[in-house]
């Protein structure tokens, strides 16, 4: 349901756009994105097996072309990620909740804009109860159950 609606909320921006996944998990955001006509994604992911389901889902819905996995931990590879693959459209950031570096990592995608195309979003899962301290309000916000997806315009997008 919250796949649904962060892919509803987004509409047709994703099309022929730039995908950023952060702590992409097996990658079902990011194939969702490929799969609603995004122009490339890039999943980032530190957990081996991970970056190998991510892989062999990619390789299972034939999404492979516009993807690129990059194993590494979001906070650490980011900058080098956003240089060489960006700027991105979309990033969506979903940590583990109670990430501790989360607060470093939106601070630098929200605030300063880094990686983030003109008028592209951030988009940040986290737990109801985890803040995310000096930034700006999000443009809007989805709550589900104890979960919330926070919608972020850096610069006034």
């Amino acid at each position: 349901m919250m796949r649904e609606s962060l892919f509803n909320s987004l509409g047709p921006d994703i099309v022929g756009r730039a995908f950023c996944d952060l702590y992409a998990g097996c990658g079902g955001v990011g194939i969702e994105a490929l799969s609603r006509g995004a122009a490339r994604v890039v999943f980032v992911e530190k957990d081996p097996r991970c970056v190998k389901a991510i892989e062999d889902n990619l390789a299972n819905t034939r999404l492979s072309g516009g993807a690129v996995v990059v194993r590494g931990d979001a906070a650490a590879v980011y900058v080098r990620v956003a240089a060489e693959h960006g700027p991105f459209h979309v990033v969506f950031a979903d940590p583990p909740y109670g990430c501790e570096q989360l607060g470093e990592v939106a601070r630098r995608v929200v605030q300063d804009g880094e990686g983030v195309a003109p008028g592209g979003v951030v988009v940040i899962q986290r737990s109801s109860n985890q803040e995310l301290r000096d930034l700006p309000e999000p443009v809007r916000e989805k709550h589900f159950g104890e979960s919330v997806l926070s919608f972020f315009e850096p610069g006034g997008a």
